[in-house]
């Protein structure tokens, strides 16, 4: 039995979770390599803009750009392997293949669970700052989004498993 029936606005799960696919290859995959390599090849405006004084835990010294270096190619090869399981997803759902589904729903689920809870220290963390407030609140929004379509992937999944698209 299926978590779902239908996707949001009633139509079939198959075309919500391809929806879902190009949603999220396009908004979150090709974003982040973009945002990644960007500020990759503008170091130093980077650096400016954002703090890394917590690399000193590390060994790092904050003055470098090591750790701009650091974290901004660990974005680039997270957005990489994203944009790798949304192709997955993709061509999962075309070809009514339900074990391609697996990697994007586990990797997005994983990735929206630590994006709630980062939501959710960013507003106890606010002081009661709006735009920390703000901020939090837009998290929150979009992981419960995310973790919605995760549910309807997950929906598919399973409907390929009982047969029902056959």
């Amino acid at each position: 039995m299926t978590l779902l029936r239908n996707c949001c606005c009633f139509c079939d799960l198959r075309v919500g979770s391809l929806a879902i696919g190009v949603i999220s290859l396009l908004c979150i995959g090709v974003v982040e390599v973009v945002v990644a390599i960007y500020c990759l090849l503008n170091i130093e405006e980077t650096r400016k803009r954002l703090k890394f004084e917590n690399s000193v835990l590390f060994g790092i010294d904050p003055e470098s750009d090591a750790a701009a270096y650091i974290f901004f190619a660990i974005l680039l090869l997270v957005a990489t392997i994203y944009i790798i399981v949304c192709l997955l997803l993709i061509h999962g759902v075309r070809t009514k293949d339900r074990f391609l589904l697996l990697p994007w729903i586990f990797f997005t689920f994983l990735n929206m669970v630590m994006a709630f809870a980062g939501g959710i220290l960013t507003l106890i963390n606010s002081h009661g700052y709006a735009l920390n407030i703000i901020v939090g609140c837009i998290v929150l929004c979009i992981s419960i989004t995310w973790i919605y379509f995760t549910c309807v992937v997950f929906s598919f999944f399973q409907a390929l498993q009982d047969g029902d698209y056959w």
